[in-house]
């Protein structure tokens, strides 16, 4: 069977995931846009044997003007669809795409009699929503409707639907989303081993010998960014809050550090895919952030690449959000609401203090992880929905 994976978001997670079933005998592609900010530049080297295919649009992707990002996502559904096409796969499996370039590719998909699985990484048709409420506040109702009518269509139109969570299953049921379609996966996380000095990457970077406290990936306004910038100001020279991210939020901290002579607050861009390793190994503490708002449509996948790294997690997120569930479950670290700006630098400071705890909480991480991404027994289940998606 040829099965196309299509992850628009370039993460590692996926990969393995095409690696699984290209060594179970599947003839796999694995299509992701190489047109992002964040797109790492060697996330798939060393593949072994599943083809890789990236899609390139004429220009990098614009995240913050909203109608050049319509426009060109309507350019990368166009060349998504045409490579995916190209593969002549069997079924599709595609994640985490602009609901435009979504519809594109079902649309082409169905065209061709060729099953699709929408894996459902987010609800972006309420996220929409949410965010443009700021934006165009006199638009963002009738713009966030289309939104979400245009999700449920695909979601139902869809032969299967992977959802990473039990969370949003309440949504799917109201899409009219036949349930025996619907099945959870939950995401995995992926990282090497590090087994060098773990002053190494810190030392790189010109970081000096204060305590790490790190914030790696995506940090939008979702996130809250002034979390970052309260922590600063309260730990003082107790440690180094990093944060290696771009975009918006990192844009906001950059200005912040410069306003408020913040010294101990450092912004890096994204790092290449095999200095993760080395990056994670530095901290003494892994930093998580998501509003209150934020946490009914979207699930911080950064949480399981945390559990991996073995270092304990500081997250301000909301306690019915499916990380901070993981985090409980697997005794990774501590939840602090998201506007508790005090109590967060706090347990900071409680955990900047008690280096034996740290160490407890992260061993308890990484055996959770070790436990639970297992990528055979995930991969069984994708098989599962693949067979019953094709039937």
């Amino acid at each position: 069977m040829r099965v196309l994976i299509h992850d628009f978001g370039a993460y590692a997670f996926p990969v393995t995931l095409s690696q699984a079933l290209q060594d179970r005998g599947y003839d796999v592609g694995h299509a992701y846009c190489n047109s992002l900010v964040t797109t790492p530049h060697n996330v798939c080297e060393g593949s072994g044997g599943f083809t890789l295919l990236p899609v390139q649009t004429s220009r990098p992707l614009n995240k913050y003007n909203l109608v050049q990002r319509w426009i060109q996502e309507q350019e990368y559904g166009r060349l998504a669809t045409r490579v995916i096409l190209n593969f002549n796969p069997d079924v599709v499996i595609s994640a985490n795409a602009p609901l435009s370039a979504q519809e594109r590719i079902l649309r082409s998909c169905k065209q061709n009699d060729i099953p699709f699985v929408f894996w459902l990484q987010d609800l972006i048709g309420l996220a929409t929503s949410r965010v443009l409420k700021s934006k165009l506040p006199l638009l963002s109702s009738a713009i966030g409707c289309y939104f979400q009518l245009l999700e449920g269509r695909l979601l139902r139109k869809s032969d299967a639907v992977i959802s990473i969570t039990e969370d949003f299953i309440p949504a799917l049921r109201k899409f009219g989303v036949v349930p025996d379609c619907c099945h959870v996966i939950e995401n995995w996380g992926t990282l090497g081993r590090f087994e060098g000095n773990p002053s190494t990457w810190a030392r790189k970077n010109d970081l000096n010998q204060r305590p790490i406290l790190l914030y790696a990936g995506t940090l939008s306004m979702k996130h809250n960014p002034a979390t970052l910038q309260h922590l600063a100001q309260q730990l003082g020279s107790r440690a180094q809050i990093v944060v290696v991210s771009q975009g918006a939020g990192a844009d906001w901290l950059t200005k912040a550090i410069a306003e408020h002579n913040l010294n101990n607050l450092t912004v890096l861009p994204y790092q290449e895919a095999d200095q993760l390793p080395a990056m994670y190994a530095s901290a003494q503490l892994l930093l998580v952030l998501l509003t209150e708002d934020a946490g009914q449509f979207s699930v911080p996948s950064k949480v399981l690449t945390c559990l991996c790294a073995g270092r304990p997690i500081l997250a301000a997120i909301p306690r019915e959000n499916l990380a901070a569930r993981i985090i409980e479950n697997s005794g990774a670290g501590f939840i602090m609401d998201p506007n508790d700006h005090i109590g967060f630098a706090q347990k900071a400071q409680l955990l900047l203090d008690e280096p034996e705890l740290c160490q407890t909480i992260g061993e308890s991480a990484q055996k959770w992880a070790d436990d639970q991404f297992e990528i055979g027994k995930i991969a069984d289940q994708f098989e599962h929905v693949l067979k019953q998606a094709s039937a």
